[in-house]
């Protein structure tokens, strides 16, 4: 039994051993040495679906530690499973949100104290895709946050302004740059932007009689990892020991067959640029 483990594991390693967190996430090998420290490799991953598909915030506890604690703790209590509206997006600096469509749990969270601002002997300036919480003032930060369209140089200087995350360039381009902004502003900056007030009075029914364009995020979920061994287990689970041999076994060949492939047609090549 011990021995087929092995063996399994030792196949499933051929294709990598990669985690849910890392796959879309951090910067590639590649990237520069500026793109790393800028997009940091994440503690964890929140994976979340709205309207205009999923995107992911990854979180980087050190910038903020009580404001990275503070998201957590609403994931992980179904803050945005019951709809939260992205209330205000203004196109080239922010989009904001964290203001529950269930009534209750904006009533529920309103009894919770602000956070203490974040000390932090280096506060990172603000990237496209950075995640942080609004305030109003010293540890004000509640349950509003918002994500920068663009690099800034006027977000940051504030205590309360510390990012806890980020969102890939790649889910920036496809998720967020999609959000509908034919609201703008809030009123206050001469735009037509839900009331926030209401929002949390009222709830999704004064979304969507007054902002049926308007787009939400549906649910938030912390990522799981995934790992190769995982995935042993649930091929043994569900085909037994002998069928998950052959399926990995299968899978792994076929994954040596395609590098071999990609080996040749690269050698090929190669031969025919230094024949021209």
């Amino acid at each position: 039994g011990m021995a087929i483990h092995l063996v399994l594991l030792a196949l499933v390693s051929l294709a990598g051993n990669t985690s849910a967190e890392s796959t879309p996430g951090g910067p590639k090998d590649g990237a520069s040495s500026e793109l790393k420290v800028a997009y940091p490799t994440p503690d964890y991953v929140v994976k979340c679906d709205t309207t205009k598909g999923p995107f992911r915030i990854h979180v980087v506890e050190d910038w903020a530690p009580l404001g990275a604690g503070r998201f957590r703790d609403m994931v992980e209590t179904g803050f945005y499973n019951d709809g939260v509206a992205f209330f205000r997006v203004v196109t080239n600096f922010l989009v904001q949100y964290g203001i529950s469509n269930n009534v209750s749990i904006s009533e529920k969270w309103g009894k919770i104290p602000p956070l203490q601002d974040d000390v932090v002997t280096e506060t990172p300036k603000f990237k496209r895709g950075y995640v942080s919480f609004a305030g109003g003032g010293p540890n004000s930060r509640t349950t509003q946050t918002f994500i920068t369209f663009s690099d800034s140089t006027h977000l940051g200087h504030a205590p309360w302004e510390t990012p806890f995350g980020y969102v890939t360039l790649l889910d920036m381009k496809n998720v967020i740059d999609k959000l509908f902004s034919g609201y703008g502003d809030m009123v206050d900056f001469g735009g037509t932007a839900p009331d926030q007030g209401r929002l949390r009075r009222e709830g999704g029914e004064y979304i969507k009689a007054e902002f049926p364009d308007i787009d939400l995020i549906e649910k938030c979920v912390i990522a799981r990892k995934f790992r190769a061994k995982d995935l042993i287990v649930k091929a043994e689970e569900k085909l037994g020991r002998f069928w998950s041999v052959v399926l990995v076994f299968s899978g792994a060949m076929a994954l040596l067959a395609l590098i071999s492939i990609a080996a040749r047609l690269a050698m090929k090549s190669g031969g025919q640029n230094k024949r021209d």
